[in-house]
């Protein structure tokens, strides 16, 4: 078993703190050095528009900064961290009302981004197809829609319009009809749901998430360099259901992540889906992928007890 020795830890912490965001960097404070959640929580508040939803380039690769729900669902699994405080709290209910507003009657859930995404600098998946008024991300439907449905469940009080046990209904539905899994991030979301579901529900999304998890893992440790689904991804901390993931992939991912850490120069973890599509608008995203990445596997890392401090 590798561990991050101390004083590989200060080294990644030096070089994130030079290229992070200050959201990051604030998140990076909070969880290791016991620093102010409500430092953590302006950071996150400074990505909120007037209409409740979040923006402004919270996820990297689309820069649009009009509120998407897509965004929307990464400031609520960040914001769940602190939500125990008042001024979370207060953003959390502004947020709810975005999402019963951005709400597709149609579809019964959200579509990640809206079609000025377009006007921005963006990635190629994340360009909407004018004629299929969607963006290939919304070919899963649990991508953001079932994340979104785990905290509209958590903050259940704040829901005014939204029909939640509908909502539940299509996303078993979803799930539960599918016999091939083409979408690891879409169980990445069901994943989220399952951790904020009750006894009953979890029963219902445990056997296709289990099955989900099967088809998409990758044990290959040759292709872990590669942007795939790793054990890791599926439990990300030890208190996790496992799915039937094996704890030995596990394990051999956790020494993996030790390894990446020890041998890149700057102690940084790069997008593995690689640089080329960082080019002109987007040089920013880069950079702040290799401080979020990094950030995310350290705190794996720290979880598993495999750094030592």
């Amino acid at each position: 078993m590798l561990k991050l020795s101390n004083q590989s830890f200060k080294t990644v912490e030096k070089n994130l703190k030079k290229i992070a965001r200050p959201l990051d960097i604030a998140h990076f404070n909070y969880h290791f050095q016991q620093g102010d959640e409500q430092a953590f929580i302006a950071e996150i508040k400074k990505y909120q528009n007037e209409d409740g939803g979040f923006g402004n380039a919270l996820e990297p690769d689309f820069r649009l900064p009009l509120s998407t729900p897509m965004a929307t669902s990464i400031a609520l699994r960040l914001l769940k961290m602190v939500d125990n405080s008042n001024s979370a709290q207060t953003i959390i209910k502004k947020a709810i009302t975005y999402l019963e507003k951005s709400y597709d009657k149609d579809r019964n859930g959200w579509y990640a981004v809206r079609e000025e995404v377009n006007d921005y600098p963006h990635t190629p998946w994340w360009h909407f197809d004018e004629n299929k008024q969607m963006t290939v991300i919304d070919k899963s439907w649990g991508n953001p829609s079932a994340e979104l449905l785990a905290y509209l469940l958590r903050y259940k009080d704040y829901v005014k319009q939204i029909d939640l046990d509908s909502l539940v209904k299509k996303a078993l539905k979803n799930i539960q009809h599918k016999k091939e899994y083409e979408s690891e991030n879409e169980i990445y979301c069901y994943l989220k749901l399952y951790n904020e579901a009750d006894t009953k529900l979890k029963s219902q999304l445990k056997g296709s998430i289990a099955e989900g998890i099967k088809q998409l893992i990758e044990y290959d440790q040759d292709k872990w360099q590669e942007y795939v689904p790793l054990p890791l991804d599926f439990v990300p901390s030890p208190e996790r259901e496992r799915f039937g993931v094996s704890e030995s992939k596990i394990e051999a991912n956790l020494d993996f992540y030790v390894e990446l850490i020890k041998k890149n120069k700057e102690s940084l973890i790069k997008p593995p889906w690689g640089a080329s599509f960082y080019k002109e608008g987007l040089k920013n995203a880069y950079q702040e992928w290799q401080g979020k990445l990094t950030l995310d596997i350290l705190i794996k890392l720290d979880d598993y007890g495999r750094i030592e401090r």
